[in-house]
């Protein structure tokens, strides 16, 4: 009967193994999407301000410096405060930094949306003051949704952060039209209220959704120590990842300033076709990241990275075009429009899962989870200075030079980065199997001593028990 019963006791024990699996996986699956949906706000809010807050900051006595100065605060303080998130949250808890970067966040757009009943320098300091608050809780909750990706879906971190720069690109592409049409419906307040309450609605999901610390975290998630940290960040090979993403994206953040006016002065087209034309990149830009994403976990990601740079300083040099190529084409503008979003989105995407090779490579003993809230600090940082330092760059050149010019130089410096990484990659390889090659020799010249040694002392067993029978 003992035996039957240990029989009959497998079968079940594997049906509640797979029906415990098949439930945590839905609730992994149902999490990412409501992040996705937070996340989508988030970089809705950030490319809304577009269409109508310059107009209404000018009717309320603000200068033009203020509303640059103003969207401008988000990434600042994604700039600055992401990497301080990504480093204390073991002791602070992804679940509690989430949940408290959407109540900021969301909060923050919420009373945005009052900034339309005051005027002059009440309407400057109330307008910083809520930016401010919405950066504090934008780099929170996107360095907890990157830790979150690594955490819930091991192994598929070129999946995971594909889908999340498709929402990444959806929503930089739909914010202005989002905020445009609600603009129009409800004025200045609907979109941020829209905007800032749908996150917030997604609290209590994410509160039962997500398990609590402990259960998320593997058994030997700890805080990075200071040294190892300024070891990691002292590699050529991860500032050289930093690097690929900030250029990646000034690559097609520097078109924010001064694309629609070369456009509309070249061509001659309406705004509603010079709005189309900047979807472009961005269809591109959301198609590859869903076709590609799925291959960074097979395949080594540093050579997407690589293609990635080089398409992107193609598609600078013929953007404009530069003026040692052709003169300025529609057909060719557009088709350049197209590579800049594929070479973007094969710069961003691999990073992720590379990052995290890197580090587990050179620091085995440090735990998965421990490396992903590590770069889930970095990349958002890294992203928000491209999308911060572009457009400030090639607004002022656009003084002093033509755009074709600058586009051109931005195509140097991407070309420049791809030759940077492809030999640090190069030689941190031969450097790599250099070492395995010379721990390989170490390891057979101990055996061989270790044999020596051990012939030497059969060799003295054998005398002494000879002379021991004579």
């Amino acid at each position: 009967m003992a035996t039957k019963g240990a029989y009959e006791g497998e079968p079940i024990a594997r049906v509640s193994g797979r029906a415990t699996y098949n439930s945590s996986c839905c609730r992994n699956v149902v999490t990412l999407t409501i992040c996705l949906a937070v996340y989508l706000c988030c970089n809705m809010t950030f490319s809304m301000f577009g269409p109508f807050f310059p107009i209404e900051a000018q009717e309320k006595g603000a200068p033009s410096i203020i509303v640059g100065g103003v969207v401008s605060t988000y990434p600042a303080c994604v700039i600055v405060l992401s990497p301080i998130f990504g480093y204390y949250l073991p002791k602070v808890g992804v679940k509690f930094c989430l949940l408290a970067g959407i109540l900021l966040f969301g909060g923050s757009n919420i009373l945005f949306a009052f900034v339309y009943w005051l005027s002059g320098i009440s309407f400057t300091i109330f307008s910083f003051l809520m930016a401010f608050v919405g950066g504090i809780g934008s780099s929170m909750l996107q360095t907890s949704i990157y830790a979150l990706i690594g955490m819930l879906f091991k192994g598929h971190y070129g999946l995971t952060m594909g889908l999340t720069e498709v929402v990444v690109g959806i929503g930089y592409a739909a914010g202005p039209v989002v905020a445009g049409s609600l603009y129009e419906i409800g004025g200045f307040m609907l979109p941020f209220l829209v905007v800032g309450s749908i996150p917030v609605a997604f609290i209590p999901f994410l509160y039962i959704t997500i398990t609590s610390p402990k259960e998320q975290m593997d058994d030997e998630t700890s805080q990075l120590s200071i040294r190892t940290t300024g070891h990691i960040l002292k590699s050529c090979v991860i500032i050289c990842l930093v690097l690929s993403i900030i250029i990646g994206t000034m690559c097609y953040s520097y078109l924010t300033p001064i694309f629609s006016l070369f456009v509309y002065n070249q061509f001659h087209l309406s705004i509603f076709e010079i709005g189309l034309i900047g979807l472009i990149d961005a269809a591109t830009y959301v198609v590859l990241c869903l076709v590609t994403g799925p291959l960074y976990d097979r395949l080594p990601p540093k050579p997407f990275i690589v293609t990635g740079l080089t398409l992107c300083s193609i598609a600078c040099f013929l953007i404009g075009p530069a003026p040692y190529i052709s003169k300025p084409r529609l057909w060719l503008t557009l088709v350049a429009d197209g590579i800049l979003g594929m070479g973007v989105a094969l710069t961003v995407s691999p990073v992720y899962s590379s990052l995290m090779q890197e580090v587990k490579s050179r620091y085995p003993e440090l735990s998965n989870d421990s490396i992903a809230m590590f770069i889930s600090g970095i990349i958002p940082a890294a992203i928000s200075s491209g999308e911060l330092i572009g457009p400030l760059i090639s607004g002022g050149l656009a003084e002093i030079m033509s755009f074709e010019e600058c586009s051109s130089l931005f195509g140097e410096l991407s070309l420049a980065m791809a030759i940077l990484l492809l030999a640090v990659i190069t030689l941190n390889w031969f450097w790599f199997a250099k070492t395995v090659k010379e721990l390989d020799v170490m390891q057979q010249l101990e055996k061989s001593t270790e044999v020596t040694r051990n012939y030497d002392t059969f060799l003295e067993d054998t005398k002494d028990t000879t002379w021991t029978i004579l």
